[in-house]
């Protein structure tokens, strides 16, 4: 008979130890290269999806108007039937409860919330939401929205008559009322933020900048109505003159 040489079988190799962790390191880099720039990514979609929100927004603002003669009246923030989504009128229903607020979203069908769950901040001129004295072609605006000249260089004024403003609280949402819990967030840090959330008739719109900055962090997103564009709508939808 003749002999068969059977040839021993060498055992399947591991990772050793060492090699895992270099794996695992060499992994952990490339987690680390890639995760800034989808971040960045993230946050401006999120930052993209919020003034597309407040843009549709001033939209319906402008159909409620040209629907009904005079624009919404804000969400209460506190009190009976706060955060609710729906108009606050006061005891005669003749006007608003309060010109600053939530933005009304279940009345005008919206989406209310940013992008981070907070409500929009809406403020109305009286003048234009008052249902008993419906607003002319004379009327006017009386919100300002600017940049300071502590934060622009040069003090720049966007409008001084605005018929309504609305306010995105931004990432940190501080001086926002949060959707989920229908509370306030804490208040705002730097005096641009301050400016959008004191219950008055300025507000502040520029350039985002971060916590440590000269001008004081800012993340708040600013639209306002235009009083002419207002107007020109309703005169072409006949409700004006």
């Amino acid at each position: 008979m003749s002999s068969r040489h059977i040839a021993a079988r060498s055992p399947l190799r591991g990772f050793t130890l060492i090699e895992c962790a270099i794996g695992m390191l060499v992994v952990t880099f490339l987690i680390s290269a890639l995760l800034p720039p989808l971040t960045a990514q993230i946050e401006q979609r999120q930052v993209s999806d919020t003034q597309a929100t407040l843009t549709q927004i001033a939209d319906a603002l402008m159909g409620y108007s040209t629907a009904n003669g005079y624009l919404p009246c804000p969400d209460l923030t506190s009190g009976n039937g706060a955060n609710d989504g729906l108009e606050d009128l006061n005891g005669s229903a003749t006007n608003c409860a309060a010109a600053e607020g939530n933005i009304p979203w279940a009345t005008l069908g919206i989406q209310g919330t940013d992008s981070w769950g907070n409500h929009i901040r809406y403020r109305v001129t009286t003048t234009f939401s008052d249902r008993q004295t419906l607003f002319k072609l004379s009327s006017s605006g009386n919100i300002s929205v600017q940049c300071p000249a502590s934060s622009c260089g040069v003090a720049t004024t966007y409008t001084n008559s605005a018929p309504a403003v609305l306010v995105s609280h931004g990432r940190n949402g501080r001086g926002a009322v949060n959707a989920l819990t229908r509370s306030l967030n804490p208040a705002a840090s730097s005096t641009d933020e301050l400016a959008n959330s004191d219950a008055n008739t300025s507000f502040v719109s520029r350039t985002p900048s971060a916590a440590g900055a000269a001008a004081g962090e800012f993340d708040d997103q600013v639209v306002w109505l235009s009083t002419a564009i207002l107007l020109n709508k309703m005169i072409t939808a006949q409700k004006l003159p």
